[in-house]
């Protein structure tokens, strides 16, 4: 691997974990800086939405989210593009005070434009049941 690869990789990875904590605060203007005004966002049902609507979508997550965490979580570059995958592992704080927890697996597509790496593509499904009650270590989550 070189070393621009490497460092890529690096960058790509604290801009995953940048869009995870602004999904995490909620911070819209964030995830608008991280995402190219073309971005698309496509669900486990084959549904796809804009920025704009993605952004709306994360505004109106019902209770606070109180962790957005990546597991697994492989990185490739590809020249310009860089795709990281893995699972998105959710806590949620609802406002009946209950818990919930939540795991996608995830494909977020990156692209280098002007020198700066840039969200284009995200896609998520419900992870498998062992993935979903399983914590960050392997443990199961306390529900």
């Amino acid at each position: 691997m070189s070393t621009t690869s490497t460092d890529d990789i690096r960058t790509l990875t604290e801009l995953e974990g940048r869009v995870m904590r602004a999904i995490q605060t909620k911070d819209l203007e964030a995830i608008k800086s991280l995402t190219t005004e073309d971005f698309i966002y496509r669900g486990a049902d084959g549904a796809e939405m804009n920025r704009d609507a993605f952004i709306v979508g994360i505004a109106e997550i019902p209770g606070d989210i109180t962790s957005v965490e990546a597991e697994k979580m492989k990185s490739h570059v590809f020249g310009d593009t860089g795709v990281l995958a893995g699972i998105q592992r959710s806590q949620l704080r609802m406002t009946d005070g209950s818990e919930v927890t939540d795991a996608v697996y995830f494909t977020d597509v990156w692209q280098r434009r002007d020198g700066k790496w840039l969200m284009v593509f995200a896609h998520s499904s419900p992870a498998a049941p062992t993935e979903a009650q399983q914590g960050p270590e392997g443990a199961p989550q306390q529900q």
